[in-house]
């Protein structure tokens, strides 16, 4: 088990982070679509869009391994795992 959620250093990093990708929001159709998947949690939707585009949809359903094979969506449903799954994004290249 990786547990990326012990590399989790604050809130703020996060905030920080994620607020870069608002300038590539367009809210498209497609976009939209994704927020809503994602529960209206609009600094994901971001970040996922900006790194995955129109596979974002279908990954956010998909096993990763580095997520221990959860998926994005599985972790929005439990504190440890949303920190989990920030420190995943926060370091896609």
């Amino acid at each position: 088990m990786k547990k990326l959620e012990q590399y989790f250093n604050d809130e703020e990093s996060w905030k920080r982070y994620s607020s870069h990708f608002s300038l590539y929001w367009n809210n498209s159709d497609f976009e939209t679509k994704l927020l809503g998947y994602l529960e209206n949690r609009l600094d994901f939707a971001q970040v996922i869009h900006y790194h995955l585009g129109q596979n974002s949809i279908g990954w956010i359903y998909s096993k990763v391994p580095d997520l221990d094979e959860l998926t994005p969506i599985e972790c929005l449903q439990d504190e440890v795992l949303i920190k989990r799954l920030k420190v995943l994004l926060m370091r896609f290249p």
